[in-house]
């Protein structure tokens, strides 16, 4: 997890920086999102964002809803729907957002390479490994499934104020926002992979999209539902069958925010929804339709 500040200079010959007034857009969230809000943002600084100032903290879903209740942030990339507590704690300040879908997710088992071999991993059998409540009690291969090798199981997860943490938790053992005690808990998807790919024991979770960006040797472990065997991958998340695993990715943006009188959060988010499907392509998720991004780009102008 990385936090960035983006200065961007103004590019108008013969007009000095201090003669403009400054806007910013202030983000925070989804560590998950991180890498295509980065290009988004280079995207947008080469053109018509020239002489925006940027402010952008990738420190989990979690902290970003709180910051946006808290009215510290004006956009923020989420890996989860807004909802529950931090719904509660924005009903309280009376902030009020737009909730706008971007792309498809999807979130991968990885294991080293050296365990192959078994093939696939079952549901009840990832409810073993990551299970908060096995934390010390399950902590050899063996333990999972008869016939698997008698070596330590080493589980790595992302932290606890991952959105990717609650949804894997909520849909394997039923337990948001905890992990196992004895877990090797890192706060970035890349550096999951990296002690993934570096330890024979190893097995944990990522987004599809940091998948695509990593270079770690790592095995996408094909997930058995109940009805087989499915891998992660584009047609597993739009045919439904990688489904329990498959999520939306959203963009939330403080009303409050879309009136300012400088429009840059709103020409921001305008941009972004007219750009969506090409950057989730390129950052490794699954685009939405186009009507998908349209009914956005409505959303935004009936603010």
């Amino acid at each position: 997890m990385t936090t960035t500040t983006l200065r961007i200079a103004i590019l108008t010959l013969g007009l000095a920086a201090s003669s403009m007034a400054s806007a910013e857009l202030k983000i925070a969230g989804s560590d998950t999102l991180e890498p295509y809000f980065q290009n988004a943002l280079s995207q947008y600084a080469r053109g018509s964002g020239a002489g925006v100032q940027v402010k952008a903290d990738y420190k989990g879903t979690t902290q970003g809803f709180r910051e946006l209740c808290e009215g510290r942030a004006t956009i923020v990339p989420a890996s989860s729907k807004l909802e529950g507590d931090a719904l509660a704690r924005c009903q309280q300040s009376r902030t009020e957002f737009i909730e706008l879908p971007i792309a498809y997710d999807a979130v991968v088992v990885i294991a080293h390479p050296s365990h192959a071999s078994m093939g696939e991993i079952k549901l009840a059998e990832l409810k073993t490994i990551f299970s908060p409540e096995n934390g010390g009690k399950v902590v050899r291969w063996s333990q999972v499934r008869a016939g698997l090798p008698d070596t330590p199981l080493n589980v790595v997860s992302l932290d606890t104020k991952s959105g990717t943490t609650a949804f894997f938790g909520g849909k394997v053992h039923g337990m948001k926002g905890f992990v196992r005690h004895d877990a090797k808990v890192s706060a970035n998807h890349q550096e999951i992979a990296k002690l993934v790919a570096a330890d024979p024991n190893a097995i944990g979770f990522i987004s599809i999209g940091a998948l695509s960006e990593s270079k770690a040797t790592v095995w996408k472990v094909p997930v058995n539902f109940g009805n087989g065997a499915v891998d992660a991958s584009k047609e597993s998340i739009l045919n439904d069958t990688y489904a329990p695993f498959s999520r939306l990715l959203y963009v939330y943006v403080a009303k409050s925010a879309l009136q300012e009188k400088n429009g840059e959060v709103l020409a921001f988010s305008n941009w972004l929804m007219e750009r969506a499907s090409k950057l989730a392509s390129y950052e490794g998720f699954v685009p939405l339709t186009d009507a998908n991004y349209s009914d956005n780009a409505r959303k935004l102008v009936a603010k």
